[in-house]
C-alpha cells in the first residue's frame, strides 16, 4: 500500500511538472503574439498578451520589460514604472529593466533616478551609443535643474534693501560725509 501511495505521489509531482513547462509554453506563445503586435504598434493589444504571459508564468523579467515598454509607448509612465521596477526585482542583472525604470522616471519628471539608472545602463553597457545619448540627456537636465534651483529667487523674499530701515538708523553727531537731504544724496564739504 505505501508503494502505491509513494507511485501517487510521483505521479502528481510529474503532473505538476508538466503542467507547468505547459503553462511556460504558453506564456511564450502569448509574449511572442504581443511582440508581434508591438512591432505594428498596436500596443494596447501586445500590453494585453503581455499581461496574460504574467499570468501564465510571473516569474519572468522580460515579460514585466516588455509590458513596460508598451505602457510607454502608450504613455502610461507610472504603470510603466511599476513594471520596470518588479522586472528588475526578478532579476537585477536585466538592462533593458534599468532602462525602461529610467525612461519611466524621466518622463514623470523624476530626474535623478532616472541618471542613477541610467549609470546602471552605462556600466552594463559602456559602448551603447544609445545609452550613452541617454545619460547625458539626463545628465544635463539634472544639472540644468540644480543651477536653476541655484540662482532661483523666491518672489516673496524681501532684497537685503529692502530690508534696511534708514529712519530707524542712528547716525553721530560728529559726523561729516555724505548727508541725504529729502531723499537726494549730497556731499558735504
Amino acid at each position: 500500500m505505501a508503494a502505491i501511495i509513494c507511485g501517487a505521489e510521483e505521479t502528481s509531482e510529474f503532473l505538476d511538472v508538466n503542467k507547468a513547462k505547459e503553462r511556460e509554453k504558453q506564456a511564450e506563445e502569448f509574449k511572442e503574439k504581443a511582440n508581434d503586435h508591438f512591432k505594428h504598434q498596436d500596443f494596447n493589444k501586445a500590453i494585453e498578451l503581455y499581461s496574460e504571459a504574467i499570468i501564465l508564468n510571473p516569474n519572468i523579467a522580460t515579460y514585466y520589460g516588455n509590458r513596460s515598454f508598451a505602457y510607454l509607448r502608450t504613455e502610461c509612465f507610472g504603470t510603466a514604472l511599476v513594471d520596470a521596477t518588479k522586472a528588475i526585482e526578478l532579476d537585477k542583472t536585466y538592462v533593458k529593466g534599468y532602462y525602461r525604470r529610467a525612461a519611466s522616471y524621466m518622463s514623470l519628471g523624476k530626474f535623478k533616478l532616472a541618471l542613477k539608472d541610467y549609470e546602471t545602463v552605462m556600466k552594463a553597457r559602456p559602448n551603447d551609443k544609445d545609452a550613452k545619448a541617454k545619460f547625458m540627456e539626463c545628465n544635463k537636465v539634472v544639472k540644468r535643474l540644480a543651477f536653476e534651483k541655484a540662482i532661483r529667487v523666491d518672489e516673496n523674499q524681501k532684497s537685503v534693501a529692502e530690508t534696511i530701515d534708514i529712519d530707524g538708523m542712528a547716525i553721530e553727531d560728529d559726523y561729516t560725509g555724505p548727508k541725504l537731504e529729502n531723499g537726494d544724496r549730497k556731499s558735504v564739504v
